[in-house]
């Protein structure tokens, strides 16, 4: 009894939906953190929610930080990138006017960018490790002149 009960009220509810979910263009996918179905629009969708999304950068920077451990050029480049980073965080929680952080942010694309090229340079030994280090000092005296150490 309990079986066509089923067959008769919930069968259709669900073929229903199965339609609906068709004609919407939404697709059936399981994450790949916390293995969760949920529906999205396309197949290249693998994590369902933020907080997944929380885990798998956590997991990618800890297998960054595994592969680069006793990396010495990695290291001090990410300090200093680190350094522009927060300079730049500041700039914006204390709403500096918007033609500061435009230029600040042309400087920091621009460092980012000659950052990249100069320590593959320098992990390839073409560059001293050295010349590279004070690089990076100038680059902060840079940073320095664009925002103060004691205006923030």
């Amino acid at each position: 009894m309990c079986e066509k009960f089923f067959f008769q009220t919930c069968i259709p509810i669900i073929f229903y939906y199965l339609q609906r979910i068709e004609e919407w263009g939404l697709i059936f996918q399981r994450c790949k953190i916390c293995k969760n179905h949920f529906l999205t629009t396309s197949k290249n969708y693998e994590l369902c929610s933020d907080k997944c999304r929380k885990v798998t950068a956590v997991q990618a920077k800890k297998q960054y930080t595994e592969r680069n451990k006793g990396d010495k050029v990695e290291a001090i480049y990410k300090n200093y990138y680190d350094y522009w980073y927060n300079r730049k965080r500041k700039l914006t929680a204390h709403n500096a006017p918007d033609e500061e952080i435009a230029v600040f942010n042309k400087a920091f694309n621009k460092f980012k960018k000659s950052a990249v090229q100069r320590k593959t340079k320098a992990k390839s030994g073409k560059k001293e490790y050295a010349e590279f280090t004070s690089w990076l000092v100038e680059q902060q005296n840079i940073v320095d002149k664009l925002v103060p150490r004691g205006r923030l």
